[in-house]
């Protein structure tokens, strides 16, 4: 297990740019060498705190090349010990050998990946010159759904 990479939140922040993301997005979604099955959720009790967990394994590959699994809990207790509810990472293989290459931050990486992929449906659904988008509510995907979608419309108003 030597030479994996760890990939931060951090890192992800300041090294994602929409246009590219979105770009790559596009090239996976329509050549299906990438295969993405149904997630695999378990739910779990956790007689301590007198409630369950859920483990959610999402799981995708290119045969020979590369694969990957995003590993995330939710535990509804975590606040008892000042921790989030969701933690996650995500494994990154080498799909022949089956050796890890790296271990990503998994919030940072999906909020990325969901405001990237959003911004691709737009600029299929949307005006090319639509200039104004609606934005309900304030989590952490909000404003990085602003920034994917200002990559393809040219977005002067958010409401």
């Amino acid at each position: 297990m030597d030479n994996i990479l760890q990939i931060t939140d951090t890192f992800i922040e300041e090294n994602t740019l929409f246009p590219e993301l979105i770009s790559e997005l596009k090239q996976s979604f329509s050549n299906n060498e990438v295969l993405v099955p149904l997630r695999h959720h378990h739910d779990f009790p956790n007689p301590e705190v007198n409630s369950d967990s859920t483990l959610l394994l999402m799981p995708a590959w290119k045969p020979s090349d590369i694969a990957g699994v995003k590993i995330v809990t939710v535990s509804p207790e975590n606040s008892r010990y000042h921790l989030p509810a969701i933690q996650g990472t995500y494994i990154y293989f080498d799909a022949l050998k089956g050796t890890i290459k790296a271990i990503i931050e998994a919030k940072a990486l999906t909020v990325k990946r969901t405001a990237a992929a959003s911004a691709l449906a737009s600029s299929f659904l949307s005006r090319e010159d639509s200039n104004a988008l609606l934005m309900i509510g304030t989590g952490a995907l909000s404003i990085n759904l602003i920034k994917a979608h200002a990559a393809v419309r040219p977005i002067e108003t958010v409401y």
